[in-house]
Order: C-alpha cells, then structure tokens, then sequence
C-alpha cells in the first residue's frame, strides 16, 4: 500500500511523499528530463507503475503541466492508465485536490493541471488539445511510428519544465520500429533504461514464479518476459489474420467466447460470421473481476440470442450465468483441435481488440530440448487466445461446420 509521509515537500500543495514507494532502480528518472524516455523490458518491473507515479508528483509539485496519457485505443486507457492513476489518487489520500471526470476521462489537479488520456483511434479529441508538456505512451509497440511522429509534432511550445515523452513497452520483437529508431542508431536527447521483475521489490512470489517458470516451457519467452530482452518468436500458432478497420453492419451469427479469470485477466470475445468470414469484433479483459462483475459486463454486452461458449473447468460459474436467462454453454477445450479450427478461416481482427492483438502476434508453439516443435502452445499470456478458441472452434461445432466458413 502506497502512502503519503514526511520527507519531501512539493512546490505548491505541501504533498509529502516517501520515496520507499518507489522501486530504487527508478529514482535517478524523477530529475530526468530528457525529451524522449525509453522504459522497457521484463514483465512485472513496475515501468508501468512508476510513471504513473511520477506523473503524480510531478502534477501536485510543478507548476503549468497538462500532461497526455496516450495508448493505441481509448477504450483500453479507462483499463488500465486511467485506472491505475485513479487508484494512486485514492491511495495517496489526495482525492481532495483532484477532480476526475470519468466520462471524459480526465483528471484536473487543485492547481489547474491536468491530465488528459485519449487513444490514437480518438482523432476528433486529440485535433482539440493543446498546450502539452507532456506525453506517456503505454503499450508502445501498439503504435505505428507514424503515431509516434504525429504525437512527437504536437509536443511544442515554451513550457516551464523540458518536454518529455515517455515510452513504456515490453519488447516482445526485434521487428518493431522502436528498436530500429531508438536502439539501433543514437538518437539525441534520449533515455533508455530496462528493467526486469528483479527490480521490482513490490512483485508478489506467485507471479515471480510464473515468469521463471517460462524457462521450462520456452527459451524466447523467458528471455522477452523475464529477462527484458529483445524477441523474434518463430513457430507463431497463428498466422491467418489482419487486422481491418472494414466491419460489416449485419452478420449471420454472433457468438461469444468467455475466458474466466481474476488474478489473471477474464477474456471475453466477441466473433462475428459475414459472408462466411470471421471478423473478431470485440474484447473485454481485464483483472480482479468478480463473477457480480461478470455478470454485469456480460448483461450490458451480449444480446438474449446470442451465445456464450465458456470454459468448461468452470461448471458453477456458467451455470450461475445461464439462470440470469443468457445463452451460456461450456466450450469443448481441446487445445490442438481447436487451434486447427482457428486456423482454417481468416480472422479480420479490430483494431480495437488491442490485447487480443498483443497475444496473438506472440502465440507460438513449444521446442522440446531438441528444439523440435511441439503441437502444443506456451501457456503464458494466452487468456484472449483461449477464448477467441472456445468461441470459433466450440461454436463451429455446435452448428455441425467443421470445415472453414
């Protein structure tokens, strides 16, 4: 639990904080102000957490900020930066000097700063702010370069502080433009600083042990997730999708895919059949979900006739959501034949579906210690993939096509 106590004092609201509330790795950054701010590396370092919390401080202590929190998709922001500022606010007992409008997302501090959050799919919200001093980047990888040009441009101006942009990623491919713009050419002005579960002294012992763990069941991963390093994942499961902005209006079949989870994410995932092709249309994922919270995610979204195909190791949960009159059914989990079903259709996957997208560039097939390939899939960050699984291969099925649309 993060707290407020004595030990600096902030330029204007007299906020106090201990620095044990920060991972030690981080601290050299609170004075760093360089214009572009490279976190990255390992799953679990905190990267995340402490621009959040730098963001914080740096809104109750300096004067003139107006900062933007940017990921490829808005609807992801309200899930994760949006929230997870929100929750520092609450912790840190400052609620008093903020206002947090939730419809617009954002957050105007006592001191009229202010931090605004948006996605690069929101073009009419991001042509109408100005005046930044600052941008925070989430989920780099899930921007193209020229998102990133076109957010460079917009941080311009005399401000009181030096303009910064901070990019917080895991690199999951050496591929991605990042690598070849940051790392592989000195750029001026530029800070880079990778980290890994190590150097996060508030990561709990279970996931500590899932990121270890990844050693046993494939070398790339454990290199990407544990050890920060640049990946480039062969063997990938999937290879049969694109992602479109062209969604059909009207559809033959809707159905649902539901990945139960609560330390881990809960996967919901809307699939959509059109002139037989499969359009993935929808996500909804998140943590700490309850089967109440569940359930009233699942009433808001999923219509009477559609269906839910749900994972089967989950009997009382599907039959709870079956007596509150939804069409809910357990989904046949055999991992092999199912992927074989995915793959026999292409997937026209939304851009807004962004941790879908994020699984399933890095879904790939084990190595035995021979390094021959396996028929079975790494078990790590494959929540969206399992339901995406459950929804095409138990709902093909049911409806006797087992041959691709």
């Amino acid at each position: 639990m993060m707290k407020m106590i004595p030990e600096k004092n902030t330029e204007q609201n007299n906020i106090t904080f201990d620095k044990k509330i920060l991972n030690k790795i981080y601290l050299p950054l609170l004075e760093n102000r360089m214009r572009y701010e490279i976190l990255y590396g390992g799953a679990g370092s905190g990267k995340s957490v402490f621009t959040a919390q730098r963001l914080l401080l740096r809104v109750l202590g300096e004067r003139g900020h107006r900062f933007l929190v940017v990921r490829k998709v808005a609807r992801t922001n309200r899930h994760s930066t949006f929230s997870l500022i929100s929750n520092l606010i609450r912790e840190w007992k400052v609620s008093h000097l903020f206002k947090v409008n939730k419809s617009d997302m954002e957050i105007i501090c006592a001191n009229h700063n202010s931090i605004l959050f948006c996605g690069l799919d929101d073009v009419e919200k991001l042509k109408s702010i100005s005046g930044i001093t600052g941008i925070w980047i989430e989920e780099a990888t899930e921007i193209s370069e020229e998102d990133f040009n076109q957010l460079n441009l917009r941080l311009r101006g005399r401000t009181n502080y030096p303009k910064q942009i901070t990019l917080t990623f895991n690199p999951v491919s050496a591929l991605n433009w990042i690598k070849k713009r940051f790392f592989d050419s000195t750029i001026e002005n530029s800070f880079i600083l990778k980290t890994t579960y190590k150097d996060n002294k508030f990561i709990d012992d279970e996931y500590k042990k899932v990121l270890e763990e990844l050693k046993k069941q494939d070398e790339i991963y454990y290199q990407v997730y544990a050890h920060g390093e640049w990946g480039l994942l062969g063997n990938l499961v999937y290879t049969n999708w694109e992602v479109t902005a062209k969604i059909p209006k009207d559809f033959e079949k809707v159905f649902w895919g539901l990945d139960f989870g609560y330390n881990n994410p809960t996967a919901l995932i809307k699939v959509g059949v059109c002139d037989k092709q499969i359009y993935i249309l929808e996500e909804f994922y998140k943590t700490g979900l309850t089967n109440l919270d569940l359930m009233s995610v699942l009433e808001k979204k999923v219509q009477k006739h559609e269906d839910i195909y749900a994972d089967s190791a989950e009997p009382a949960r599907i039959e709870e959501i079956r007596r509150k009159g939804l069409n809910v059914y357990p989904a046949d989990k055999r991992v092999k034949d199912g992927i074989d079903a995915v793959k026999r259709n292409k997937l026209h996957i939304s851009g807004e579906c962004t941790n879908l997208l994020k699984e399933i560039q890095v879904y790939k097939y084990k190595k035995d210690k021979d390094d021959n390939v396996l028929d079975e899939p790494v078990k790590f960050q494959d929540h969206a993939m399992d339901a995406l699984r459950y929804a095409i291969y138990t709902g093909t099925k049911q409806q006797g096509e087992w041959a691709a649309f």
